[in-house]
């Protein structure tokens, strides 16, 4: 099968099992919009406070949503032995990858539009006019987490203490990417010129290639252990 077929193949049953079972964007959703308002509560008597600290919140939301979501990615695999199926299928495993990683990407992606949203009702923000650029940030900052997020997946999916295992690799290595997001969004979020924050973007973009590339080599070794 050619390579893009085998990534396209497995985003569409990635999304069609999710259109299914709607398990993922449940959790995902309820988990996020917990969250959201444990933090409304907590910091809306000073609006300058909150306002301060929004970069920081949006991100701690995304971020342990994003280890919820993506600790699961092959969690679904395990069932009637498919994680055996494809270690034997006879396609390329960084088709296999991409696959996998383009699907974790577009559902962390849904999850982040709707909690936009709720940002901006429940903290009265007023980001309209940022929005594209919050969306560029998050849409390279998820590449990096989707990246490491699918690889650690696959790496922890059959060990016992997965739960634990999986956050404890994906946190470290994933900080350039929480730090460049937060201060990229912070410098959106005040309103400052681009120069003065677009070198954490570069940061992001720069992190996301690494990532990806390294995930994509080491995955074929990952799959057949």
């Amino acid at each position: 099968m050619p390579f893009f077929d085998v990534i396209k193949w497995i985003v569409w049953k990635d999304i069609l099992s999710e259109i299914r079972s709607r398990e993922s964007i449940s959790s995902l959703f309820f988990f996020a919009l917990n969250v959201i308002l444990i933090f409304s509560f907590s910091f809306s008597v000073d609006r300058d406070v909150t306002l301060a600290l929004m970069p920081g919140l949006i991100w701690v939301a995304f971020g342990f949503t994003s280890i919820l979501g993506l600790g699961k990615s092959f969690l679904s695999e395990t069932h009637n032995d498919c994680i055996g199926y494809l270690q034997m299928a006879p396609v390329p495993k960084g088709a296999i990858y991409l696959g996998k990683l383009a699907g974790n990407l577009l559902l962390m992606l849904f999850v982040e539009m709707i909690l936009y949203p709720l940002f901006m009702i429940f903290f009265n923000l007023d980001i309209l006019v940022k929005l594209p650029t919050l969306l560029i940030i998050s849409l390279l900052a998820t590449i990096g987490l989707s990246a490491l997020g699918t690889l650690f997946s696959a790496l922890t999916v059959q060990t016992r203490a997965r739960e634990v295992m999986f956050p404890l690799l994906l946190l470290p290595l994933s900080v350039p990417v929480f730090i460049g997001a937060v201060e990229s969004t912070q410098g959106a979020l005040s309103g400052d010129p681009y120069s003065f924050y677009g070198h954490w973007i570069a940061l992001l973009f720069v992190f996301d290639m690494i990532l990806t590339i390294a995930s994509f080599w080491m995955f074929e070794f990952i799959l057949d252990y």
